[in-house]
C-alpha cells in the first residue's frame, strides 16, 4: 500500500470541532451563575435591628425644626435653650422610645446633625430621621 492510496480513503478534516469548547463554556457559565449570589454577601454575621416607624404601636416623640430655627417637641414649641430639658422630660417615661427628627429639606445639613447630637445628649437612644413618602403614580 502506498501513500496515495491511504490519503484517498480517509476524508479530509476541513475545520476545528468546537462542540467541546461550547460544552466547557456552558459548564463554566452554570458554575458562575450558581456561585455569584454567594459572592455578594460578606462572611460577617450581624444581627440587624428591627425597624420602627411612625405607624408603630408604641408612642413616638417627634422633634421638628424649621428653616428659621424654631423647634417643637411633638406639638409644643420650645425655646432653643430649653430643648434638652424638655426632651429629657419626655424621655424619663421611656428612654428607649423612638425620637423622630423632622427637619425642613431646604435646611443646611449641619442643623440636622446639631439636633441629632442634642437629642443624644438629652438621653435619646433610638433616633430616626423623618421623611415624606414618595408618591408613586400608576
Amino acid at each position: 500500500m502506498n501513500l496515495s492510496e491511504l490519503t484517498k480513503t480517509e476524508p479530509d478534516i476541513s475545520g476545528v470541532n468546537i462542540v467541546p469548547v461550547i460544552d466547557l463554556c456552558l459548564v463554566l457559565l452554570i458554575i458562575l451563575m450558581v456561585t455569584s449570589p454567594l459572592l455578594e454577601v460578606p462572611d460577617i454575621s450581624v444581627k440587624l435591628p428591627k425597624a420602627r416607624t411612625i405607624e408603630s404601636k408604641d408612642r413616638n416623640i417627634s422633634v421638628t425644626s424649621s428653616m428659621d430655627g424654631r423647634i417643637a417637641i411633638n406639638s409644643e414649641m420650645v425655646k432653643d435653650e430649653d430643648f434638652e430639658g424638655a426632651l429629657k422630660k419626655h424621655l424619663v417615661k421611656d428612654p428607649e422610645i423612638l425620637v423622630i427628627i423632622r427637619v425642613d429639606k431646604a435646611a443646611p445639613y449641619i442643623s440636622l446633625t446639631d439636633i441629632m447630637a442634642r437629642c443624644k445628649k438629652a438621653g435619646a437612644q433610638n433616633i430616626s430621621i423623618g421623611t415624606e413618602q414618595e408618591k408613586i403614580e400608576r
